[in-house]
């Protein structure tokens, strides 16, 4: 059995194939391209205009809470969505 695992070069996923166990990998949201995907500043810009800030990472998660941002996890967002209005543009943050 062959199974492709993706190495990065640069901000360019690489898939490289192997033979071996049936395990899965795949490319981390972080290498993967998106338009929805803001560079700090656009983020920055959004939120001193109203925007909602939200901290995705976890609560187990020890870094500090981002100052003005509401801290939900990727996996509780859901439960949220009827606080959010849909007029006003959210930034999801991971530190």
């Amino acid at each position: 059995m062959r199974y492709s695992i993706p190495k990065t070069q640069g901000n360019v996923a690489v898939m490289a194939e192997r033979s071996a166990p049936t395990r899965r990998f795949h490319v981390p949201s972080a290498v993967r391209g998106s338009a929805a995907r803001i560079d700090a500043a656009t983020a920055r810009e959004l939120v001193a205009n109203g925007a909602l800030l939200i901290d995705v990472r976890r609560k187990d998660d020890p870094a500090v809470t981002l100052e003005g941002a509401l801290r939900i996890p990727p996996d509780e967002i859901s439960e949220h969505l009827d606080e959010f209005s849909r007029d006003t543009p959210i930034v999801l943050a991971c530190g």
